[in-house]
């Protein structure tokens, strides 16, 4: 069985820092693994621009995968000529998208042609022309743009939609990372769930670890411009889905608490939708303006160190496909408190203290007795650490590839 994969993901990622988001990491991870299992016969392709394609290509070059990629006929390398792109400069934008169109043509076409399935780990899905043509599965995140569309920009499931309207419920096959949101996918699309596999993510184990050195901490908060103190911490996007105003009321009152006053609150990522007025309220308001740390986007090697020098994790998001960074913090040994909702619980299970999002009283206490209960602080970390040790690329990969065969034999 040749297998075809869709990563093109990965190339946006090097031409644009706001890409390198939670599913850039998924996709550049999942496919590292993939790519170095000898059970499969799997190529990459990035069915994107010219110079997406360049910088995919490039990125598994430096990661000795070059052999794998989905090789180009004479047409397509004198496409790339012309465009006269490669990794580290682009072309003019009339000519890319006239290029990259007919690359994208050729490319699919000779695809349809070669491969027994094909697997787009974020973009839609081609259509292929061919009398027989490739089994076709998509990767789906989550459907959380469809099911709260009052969470996004005005206009993002529009956007998001394509996507999903892709695929066909009842002729191809799908991957998804929650039970959860597999349930979501089969309500919404009516889908049969034997066509949906679930494939849990997990963490790199080479960049989320206990960092214990102490003078790398510092370091890297001074760089980062975290002050000296405790704090609590959250990695996301900063947008609405992530209930970031009850994270800054919870974190509001428990600077009123005695022997609180050094606490801060760093949040990690960059700036997405329907924060303007919440960003405006914290540079106003006098207890929170020196108090709020916004690093903007962290590359990963410093992510272990401020995970690590953290007093706690805080997530309390009103709806996740999975959530992967409460799984970094506690494979850094970070106690984690997020949402008793949508995927968080498969996730975290007991390792963490999960709370009613909407439950101000209930996250406050769940803050103060990680700062007051150390006995209770320690046992959750170890739980995370544990829990954490359960999830891992190379199972994710593993999944992957009975899902593969599952659909290959349900086709």
């Amino acid at each position: 069985m040749k297998i075809v994969i869709d990563v093109g993901v990965i190339g946006l990622a090097q031409l644009f820092e706001t890409a390198r988001t939670g599913i850039y990491r998924v996709i550049s991870s999942l496919s590292l693994e993939l790519l170095a299992r000898d059970d499969l016969d799997l190529s990459f392709s990035s069915l994107s621009s010219l110079q997406v394609n360049q910088l995919t290509d490039h990125y598994f070059a430096e990661k000795n995968f070059a052999a794998r990629s989905f090789p180009r006929n004479w047409f397509e390398k004198t496409l790339i000529t012309m465009a006269g792109c490669n990794h580290e400069t682009g072309q003019e934008k009339k000519a890319a998208k006239i290029l990259s169109k007919l690359y994208r043509i050729s490319l699919t076409h000779r695809i349809g042609g070669a491969a027994d399935l094909f697997h787009s780990h974020y973009s839609a899905l081609p259509h292929f022309r061919f009398r027989r043509t490739p089994l076709r599965m998509l990767t789906i995140y989550d459907i959380i743009p469809l099911i709260h569309p009052e969470y996004f920009a005005d206009g993002f499931a529009d956007e998001f939609r394509p996507i999903v309207e892709s695929f066909s419920p009842q002729d191809d096959f799908l991957f998804t990372i929650s039970e959860c949101t597999k349930n979501d996918i089969c309500s919404y699309f009516q889908m049969d769930p034997e066509r949906v596999f679930v494939t849990p993510l997990a963490a790199a184990a080479d960049l989320y670890y206990p960092e214990s050195d102490k003078v790398l901490i510092r370091a890297v908060k001074q760089q980062f411009h975290i002050p000296d103190g405790r704090y609590f911490l959250t990695l996301a996007t900063v947008e609405k889905r992530k209930n970031l105003q009850m994270s800054m009321n919870c974190f509001r009152e428990i600077l009123k608490e005695p022997g609180c006053e050094d606490l801060s609150f760093v949040l990690v990522g960059t700036r997405g939708w329907k924060v303007k007025e919440l960003l405006e309220e914290i540079d106003n308001d006098p207890i929170l303006h020196n108090k709020v740390i916004f690093t903007g986007f962290v590359p990963d090697q410093y992510l272990s160190a401020i995970y690590s020098g953290a007093e706690a994790f805080l997530y309390p998001s009103l709806y996740e496909g999975f959530g992967l960074p409460p799984l970094e913090a506690m494979q850094c040994g970070l106690p984690v408190i997020v949402s008793n909702t949508s995927s968080l619980p498969e996730v975290v299970g007991d390792a963490g203290i999960l709370v009613d999002p909407q439950d101000k009283d209930q996250i406050c206490q769940a803050m103060l007795t990680l700062l007051k209960e150390r006995d209770v602080h320690a046992e959750l970390a170890q739980k995370g650490l544990v829990r954490a040790g359960g999830f891992s690329w190379q199972r994710c990969a593993e999944q992957t590839a009975a899902g593969y065969q599952r659909a290959w034999d349900g086709r």
